[in-house]
């Protein structure tokens, strides 16, 4: 597709009224003077935690480790907020968190499906370490690193690949045909293969799209304008098993595929809003959707089914109705908070309901274990998305 039908996006903030707004600043400034006096914003929580605390140090026998104690203290805080969706990160795991957020990752450039005791490559990342080895998507690995998913357990293998970009890594994988090889690679970082796609029959263009995160709308314009300069004449889109990301780069890929209006609208706590809306031209196609499209693929395939350009395929959406934003602590741990609502270009939250498919289509539960090997015959979901992109062409 040319540069000039994807349209700049038009981001527009939405202010309170001065009387709110002055409202704020005076409140902001009591509850300032207020941390400094007392150092807590919940004075239950103070109190049973410093008696906790003054009972541990006068009473208790045994050793104790004060960040262990911390970490949990900080997940049972925001446990107790009763929000599924928020989350403490503990140092050791945030800068993973972070690369992971920004597209980007530190190892051998893959993705995987694991079990208690199988590893299974799903995503070879482009020019990536695996990928100039020779890993293959369908590939399992068998161990790393000394350990063994057989001995030690997927998760220790897992963790075991992963490393600071440059040193070496050692790992043993056994390929479809059966041949067991161990391969020698550096750790590198990688960016994440987010967009991709193939032209299938009949001019049918399909783009699966794994995650929002940082970068996936300029691969998502890339394939889409692949797929366009060898003659698409329908497209279908999968969502499906996509955890969501970032609001900005879903509104970035939904820009072309809406007409003129709003694509979502994000509420903070204190009524603040940010708008996103599309000016872009349109296409009509077929969306998958299942139970765990979450967050920005939730309406992602919810714009395109209200505005009538999209029909969605597959089965019901998880329902998550919150935006996260993650703030970084002073000991190098975060939390990641939800602090702002979904709605959509309707004004509706997702919230707890989630969006229905147009057309329910679902998987076997064998055929979910194996979502990303089931290829194009073998997807029920696929194919009812096909048969109606046939549809539409009659």
């Amino acid at each position: 597709m040319e540069e000039k039908r994807l349209k700049n996006l038009r981001k527009i903030r939405v202010p309170l009224a001065a009387a709110v707004l002055l409202c704020f600043v005076s409140a902001g400034a009591s509850l300032g003077a207020e941390r400094l006096l007392c150092g807590w914003k919940t004075s239950a929580v103070e109190t049973k935690l410093r008696e906790i605390d003054r009972l541990v140090s006068e009473k208790y026998i045994g050793e104790t480790d004060s960040g262990s104690v911390a970490d949990y203290a900080a997940v049972g805080y925001v446990t107790g907020l009763g929000d599924k969706w928020s989350s403490y990160i503990p140092a050791d795991q945030y800068e993973a968190y972070r690369m992971s957020s920004e597209g980007t990752g530190c190892g051998i450039g893959v993705s995987v499906t694991s079990t208690a005791d199988t590893v299974r490559i799903s995503i070879v990342y482009d020019d990536s370490p695996a990928a100039q080895a020779g890993i293959v998507k369908g590939d399992y690995i068998l161990g790393a690193e000394g350990l063994t998913v057989e001995k030690d357990g997927a998760n220790a293998v897992i963790s075991a690949i992963r490393g600071e970009e440059g040193t070496d890594v050692s790992v043993t994988i056994r390929t479809a045909a059966g041949e067991t090889k161990t391969l020698a690679m550096k750790r590198a970082t990688v960016t994440q293969k987010m967009a991709w796609g193939e032209m299938l029959s009949g001019g049918t263009g399909y783009i699966r799209i794994e995650n929002f995160h940082t970068g996936v709308s300029g691969q998502f314009r890339n394939v889409l304008d692949t797929l366009t300069g060898e003659g698409m004449t329908s497209l279908v889109i999968d969502v499906r098993h996509n955890g969501g990301g970032k609001v900005k780069e879903m509104s970035e890929i939904l820009d072309p595929l809406l007409p003129e209006g709003t694509i979502m609208t994000l509420r903070e706590k204190d009524g603040h809003e940010t708008v996103y809306s599309s000016d872009a031209d349109t296409i009509d196609l077929p969306v998958l959707i299942d139970d765990q499209s979450i967050s920005a693929a939730e309406f992602f395939a919810a714009a395109l089914q209200e505005y009538e350009r999209a029909t969605l395929v597959g089965t019901h959406t998880t329902g998550k109705g919150r935006a996260q934003r993650t703030y970084a602590l002073s000991d190098g741990s975060a939390v990641n908070l939800s602090v702002e609502e979904y709605f959509t270009p309707k004004g509706k939250s997702l919230a707890d309901t989630g969006i229905a498919p147009d057309i329910e289509t679902a998987l076997t539960d064998e055929q979910t274990a194996n979502f990303y090997f089931l290829g194009t015959d073998g997807d029920p979901q696929l194919q009812r998305a096909l048969s109606e992109v046939q549809s539409l062409k009659n």
